[in-house]
Formats: C-alpha cells, sequence, structure tokens
C-alpha cells in the first residue's frame, strides 16, 4: 500500500520535496452535497494536451481547477474495465481483481466478461460480483445515513465498475431499448427502472418525430484535418460526418437498425445521450439534496469507440472533442443550477494511440500488428517445436498467454519455454515475462508511476487467478488488429506503455484556484482525495491523498 499525502506542484516532480502549505495553498473545497465523478473513456493525456488551447466549454472549466495533465493508470492492462475499477476505489487492478475486460478461465477453458454475473446463464446479468474491493460510494453510504450512489455510462462495464457493491442505481446504455440495469448490479425495482424506461421512450419519440445529428459540422480546425488515410486493408476518407455513418437515419425505420444503434455508439451524440440520462437522475432522485454527501459516477464512451473506430488523428477525433467539451459545459452549467456544493472530478480508463498508419507519419516507431496472426503464428511454432496436435497458447489477447494443456506439468514447462524462446525472436516484442516473474516484481511503496518498470506495470494489473501465464510487453506505439472492413478497429490501447497509462485528473469545485500541477499522481490517488473531502474513512488504498489545500489528513 502506497499512503502518504501528497502535496503538489512542479517542485515535487524535481524531487525539490517542497510542500504546499495551507497558507500557500487555495482553500479546500468544502464538504460537497454531491460528488460528480466523471471519466472519459479512451481520454489519453496526449489528447487532452493537444486540445486543451481549443476548449471553451465544460473542460475548460473543469481545468480551471486543480489540475494534473499529465496523470496515471498506473497498470500495464490499459483497458476499460481495469483502468474504471481504479478511479473510485483506490486501488490497482491488482487489488480489484479487474484485471482486464474479459480474461481466460483455465478450469472451464472458457472467457469470462469482466462484469458478467457468475452463475448465471442471462448474457444480461451485469454486476459487480468478480470485483474484490468497494467503491466511494460504498464508504459514503455505509458511514453516512441517508447517502446515495448511482452511475451512467455507455457502457456496463464502466458503470459497475465505478459504481461498487451497493449502488442505489447503475444505468448503461442497451443497444435498440436505450438506459437499463440489472438486478445483478444493484436495485431493479421500479422505481429504479421506470424513469429510465420513461426517459428512453421519450428520447426515442424526439429522434423519430426528428432524426437525430450523430456529428455536428466540423470547425475549420476540424476541416482542416478531413484527410484520407489507408489503415490496415480499408480506406477511411476522413471525412465528417464518416462515410459509414453518412446516411444511417435514411431508412424510415432507422431507429430500430443495427446500423443506427452501432453508429451511435460511435458518435458524439452518444455522449450528449448519456448526459442528459445523468442529468434526469440527479433530478428525479434529488441528488444533493439530502441528509448526506451522494456520489454520482458518469462515464463517457463515445471518445473510445471513435478512437477505435477511426483513430484518434483525424476529423473524427477533433470534432468529438468539441462536441464533448460542449456536453460537459452544459453539464457543468446543470451542476451550478443545484445550488449546493458540489465536487467533480474528471479523468478517464486510459489512453491510446493513433491508427499505426497515421501516427508513423510523425513518429517512426509506430506500426500495425495482425494480433491473430501472430498468435497463429506463434501456436504453430510451438506445435512445431513440442510435437502437440493441437494449439496450447490461448491468445485472444496477446499481451497476455494463457498455455492451456491441462494439468502436465512437465508438458506446460516445455510448452512455456518454447513459447517466450519464439517470442523472443521477434523483432515486434520488446519484453517477456513469465508469471513468476510477474508476481514477484512488487513495488515498493511510494513508487511514482514514472518510474516503474515494465514488470512492475504487469504486476499492478496481475491476479494469479485470471492473468495469464506470459505477459508480452510489444514495440512502442503498436496497433493491435488488422482492419478488413468498415467499422473494424483500427486504433486502440492496451499496452504498458505511457501513451496508454498517462491520462488527465482535474479536480474542480465551484470557486477553485486554477492551478495545474505536473505532479504525476494517480487515478488510485482520486477516491482517497474526494474521501477526504467528504470525511469518510477509506478501507485500505493503493492511493494517497492529494492535497488540495488542506483537505488530507496531517
Amino acid at each position: 500500500m502506497r499512503s502518504s499525502m501528497i502535496a503538489g506542484g512542479f517542485a515535487a516532480l524535481l524531487g525539490l520535496g517542497t510542500a504546499l502549505t495551507p497558507a500557500m495553498a487555495a482553500p479546500p473545497p468544502v464538504k460537497p452535497k454531491l460528488i460528480v465523478a466523471i471519466s472519459v473513456d479512451q481520454y489519453s493525456s496526449e489528447l487532452y494536451r493537444r486540445y486543451l488551447p481549443s476548449y471553451t466549454g465544460g473542460l475548460k472549466t473543469l481545468s480551471s481547477g486543480v489540475s494534473f495533465p499529465v496523470g496515471y493508470q498506473s497498470h500495464a492492462a490499459t483497458e476499460t474495465c481495469p483502468g474504471h475499477s481504479t478511479i473510485l476505489t483506490g486501488r490497482h487492478p491488482s487489488a480489484t481483481g479487474i484485471v482486464a475486460n474479459s480474461w481466460f478461465d483455465a478450469k472451464t477453458g472458457s472467457s469470462i466478461y469482466c462484469v458478467q454475473a457468475p452463475g448465471s446463464s442471462d448474457p444480461n446479468a451485469r454486476g459487480p460480483q468478480n470485483m474484490h474491493v468497494t467503491t466511494l460510494g460504498d464508504w459514503v453510504k455505509a458511514q453516512e445515513p441517508g447517502a446515495r450512489s448511482f452511475a451512467v455510462s455507455g457502457k456496463d462495464r464502466a458503470a459497475i465498475t465505478m459504481a461498487g457493491k451497493h449502488a442505489d442505481g447503475v444505468y448503461w446504455w442497451v443497444d435498440g431499448e436505450g438506459f437499463t440495469t440489472s438486478p445483478f448490479a444493484g436495485p431493479a425495482t421500479p422505481a429504479v427502472t421506470q424513469p429510465a424506461a420513461k426517459f428512453n421512450s421519450a428520447i426515442l419519440a424526439r429522434w423519430k418525430a426528428k432524426k437525430p445529428v450523430l456529428w455536428a459540422a466540423p470547425s475549420a480546425a476540424c476541416a482542416a484535418l478531413e484527410q484520407p488515410h489507408h489503415f490496415g486493408r480499408i480506406d477511411i476518407s476522413g471525412r465528417v460526418p464518416p462515410d459509414i455513418a453518412a446516411h444511417v437515419e435514411d431508412n424510415p425505420r432507422f431507429l430500430k437498425t443495427t446500423d443506427f444503434q452501432d453508429n451511435l455508439r460511435a458518435s458524439p451524440l452518444f455522449d450528449a445521450v448519456a448526459a442528459e440520462f445523468a442529468e434526469q437522475v440527479i433530478a428525479n432522485n434529488h441528488l444533493g439534496h439530502g441528509p448526506a454527501t451522494d456520489v454520482l459516477a458518469v462515464s463517457f464512451s463515445a471518445n473510445d469507440y471513435i478512437g477505435h473506430r477511426y483513430g484518434n488523428g483525424g476529423a473524427e477525433m477533433c470534432v468529438q472533442q468539441a462536441s464533448l467539451d460542449k456536453t460537459l459545459g452544459q453539464f457543468v452549467r446543470y451542476l451550478g443550477k443545484l445550488g449546493v456544493p458540489v465536487v467533480v472530478v474528471l479523468t478517464a480508463d486510459h489512453g491510446a494511440t493513433d491508427a499505426a498508419e497515421r501516427e508513423h507519419e510523425h513518429d517512426d516507431k509506430a506500426s500495425r500488428l495482425d494480433s491473430f496472426t501472430f498468435v497463429s503464428k506463434l501456436n504453430k511454432a510451438v506445435m512445431e517445436q513440442t510435437g502437440l496436435g493441437y494449439e496450447p497458447i490461448v491468445g485472444d489477447d496477446p499481451q497476455q498467454l494463457t498455455i492451456n494443456v491441462g494439468p502436465d506439468e512437465a508438458l506446460r514447462s516445455k510448452v512455456r519455454e518454447a513459447t517466450i524462446a519464439w517470442l523472443k525472436q521477434q523483432p515486434e516484442v520488446r519484453e517477456v515475462f513469465t508469471r513468476e516473474q510477474v508476481e514477484a516484481a512488487t513495488v515498493p511503496p511510494h513508487t511514482p508511476p514514472t518510474e516503474l518498470s515494465f514488470v512492475q506495470r504487469f504486476h499492478e494489473s496481475y491476479d494469479k487467478d485470471r492473468s495469464g501465464d506470459i505477459a508480452v510487453a510489444y514495440a512502442e506505439r503498436t496497433t493491435f488488429g488488422m482492419p478488413r472492413g468498415p467499422g473494424d478497429v483500427v486504433a486502440g490501447h492496451g499496452s504498458p506503455w505511457n501513451h496508454d497509462r498517462e491520462v488527465p485528473i482535474l479536480f474542480w469545485w465551484p470557486g477553485a484556484t486554477a492551478e495545474a500541477r505536473a505532479t504525476p499522481i494517480e487515478t488510485v490517488d482520486i477516491a482517497p482525495t474526494l474521501a477526504a473531502i467528504a470525511h469518510v474513512k477509506t478501507p485500505e488504498v493503493d492511493g494517497q491523498c492529494v492535497d488540495l489545500g488542506g483537505n488530507c489528513a496531517k
């Protein structure tokens, strides 16, 4: 556990050890009636800093508090589920148990989705049962009678891992239906489901009466980025709206089509819908007006869908950033009208890199790896080396390889040696670690995230029952996957490199004094910081209380 207070400022980054004293710092936020934790999916520090000068709405406002432009998701498994599991728990994925979006279960020979409810055959059964720890919302509810906790997201895994074990309402979007929940995630009583059903009916009726605009027209700055590119085996025009989204509303029954539903997710409108519903959750439950501190977690998903489908270096992401800024501006103004003390934090579950072909234009390290072909070649080589008649390596995630040969330890050892030997010969590979090496790579207390070795980064998202047998770090700026048709993933994340680990962390409240700090804090620092502001005790956490002006216990 890393548990000392971060005092902040550039001096700490430079190793001068100078702390902000209460006299030097702005007054801390008062105990809030409402805490709003925002995650922007796939929002790297690179992206934040690239567009920061252009923000005029909510992202400009939220950057005017105590901001850390370069914070860290310290672990290697930079994916949605692990990243979200750190934000309000104060724990690394090694403690939350959420080490990937999905992992291979050797006992059953099947893949386990991070928020699927164990023991249920219902494909819509979703909940936090796979998560080992609790969240800020759980802590507040346990200690303050009358406190409430809610979560909203376009993705089930984002809402659930931020909500925790005892939320009062957990909502996510289901294509063709709208916002929904599951009794495995929290209450599914009429008090929870009926407001969502009412919202869904209203928004679908609105869209039926007037076709929704998925993409705003690009500004001159964004239009300058409308350039065609060849990604993998597909060509993208780079225009906005994207070609595959340009006419999805032409079908008279477009609301029922998978084409519309799919393109809605990968559009700026998806975030606007989530923000509108979050406002409804606040209003319907009178959040911030109860006897205790309420907690609302909101995760905006469009950045991730757009980044995967189009990359983050083109006009599509440019328009998305302007739209997100506008959406958050409206949301922050709504919070201001509540008339109660509010504290907001904004961060991300992980970063990303642009599509390799475009990234390579200014960074020659960028390259594309056909993951399926790579793992197939690995299996073929190991089969030839060991004489096996079947593929012994499960590599749905090429960075976490599982040896699937049953209980024969001698055979397992033989396969492991052959696998590692082959991997180390490949030019795409930078580091290879056995599970024993990862398990042994403990991180000393107070180690800055900037100083973690690759194996330590893997350790912080390692679980002995869920992680693979061999961890692999590929070359920096590797894009995984080979897009073959419209809508395929062209760019992504998931690596232990800093472009996937670095995320902004922004603390804001009305009256906050603007201060940008270079201290490399972590997302696991968010929950203990918010708990201190809310005067709530934490269980064991990996994070530290960030001093926002005297809020941390001495």
